[in-house]
């Protein structure tokens, strides 16, 4: 089990602890992974802390990142995010039954001669 901080450790899930006390989710995840960032908004920046979370965490990292976010946020994330490993993508669009034509950072994108 990972680290919580102490004033959250008490009933409710983590999401909901972690919204109420408005910690940094920075906290939560090793430093590594957020390295180039300041603060994070978990609803404002959730895409971006998936992405980064599915291209750069452990398993453990993964856990966490399912506790706070519902799989539709995940799934919405693993759809729109450009920028993800093409093979992070391919893993979580298997995972959760997404087409990879849906996918993404699995897309090719061309400039458009003008």
């Amino acid at each position: 089990m990972f680290h919580v901080p102490k004033q959250l450790a008490v009933g409710g899930s983590l999401r909901e602890k972690l919204y109420i006390q408005k910690v940094n989710i920075k906290s939560i995840f090793r430093p590594s992974l957020f390295w180039d960032a300041d603060e994070i908004d978990m609803d404002k920046h959730a895409a971006y802390v998936i992405a980064r979370v599915l291209d750069y965490g452990d398993v453990e990292d993964v856990r966490k990142i399912r506790e706070l976010y519902p799989d539709e946020k995940i799934i919405e994330a693993i759809r729109t995010r450009r920028g993800m490993f093409p093979k992070t993508g391919k893993y979580w669009a298997v995972k959760f039954n997404i087409p990879f034509s849906e996918v993404a950072c699995l897309r090719k994108y061309y400039q458009q001669k003008q």
